[in-house]
This record gives C-alpha cells, structure tokens and sequence, in this order.
C-alpha cells in the first residue's frame, strides 16, 4: 500500500542490447514496474567504463546506469591440466547486456555511452548508439 506521503515510484524500462566491438543495436525494450537504485541524476559514474543515459527530446541527459559486465576485451582460460596456471586472452567484445532505468516522462532516448577515464581530460565520452524510448 502506498502511503499518501510516499511518491510512486518513475516508470522504468528493461533494455536488452546486443553488441560486437563499438556496434550496438538495441532488441528489446520494456516497461518494468521496479525502482531503480543504481542511477546517477548527476552523471556520476565512478570507475564504470559503459552506461546507459536517458536524455530528454533535445539530447539533454536526465542521468546515467552503469552497464557492469559488458564489452570484455578479454576473459580467463582454465587449462584442463589443474598443475598449469590460469591465463587471460583477448578477445573481441561481443555479446548482450540488459539494463534497466528510469523512464520519467520528459525521458525520449537512450544512448549507451563509454565514459572517458577520470583524470584525462582530453579524452570525451563516445556515444556508441542513441535510440528512441518507446512508450
């Protein structure tokens, strides 16, 4: 029961993107009825590589998702003899993430984004794709 001092929550939207290296598509979007935690109105981003922001109809951000696990360059292999070590390849990043943020209503887009290291101010965030929001 939502008491009359507590706000309903922001609409909010499950995404399923594809990738393979810096292409990204998008394959599915979805009204979800949950309250997102890890967003960040102010664009804060930490040590996260990849998000996802909403942006308002003039391409303004309205805040950023952090994307945790996607784009690996590189992942362990486990040898089948155990007495040999672990080791790390690279790889080309290729696969899926979902994330799920909030869809306010003045919220028109998405765009996944790579986020310039902090520290190196001639670097800028690269937009990898922006997609409409459905509604």
């Amino acid at each position: 029961m939502i008491d009359a001092q507590q706000t309903p929550p922001a609409p909010a939207v499950r995404l399923i993107f594809e990738y393979e290296g810096d292409a990204v598509r998008l394959v599915s979007q979805q009204p979800v009825d949950t309250v997102v935690t890890d967003f960040a109105p102010g664009g804060e981003t930490g040590s996260v590589r990849y998000v996802v922001e909403t942006r308002d109809d003039h391409g303004q951000r309205l805040g950023r998702v952090p994307v945790r696990g996607a784009f690996l360059e590189s992942v362990e292999v486990f040898p089948q003899d155990h007495t040999e070590p672990i080791v790390r390849v690279d790889v080309d990043p290729r696969g899926a993430f979902t994330v799920v943020v909030p869809a306010p209503a003045e919220a028109a887009e998405v765009a996944v984004v790579r986020v310039a290291p902090s520290g190196r101010e001639a670097l800028q965030d690269v937009d990898l794709g922006t997609f409409p929001l459905e509604r």
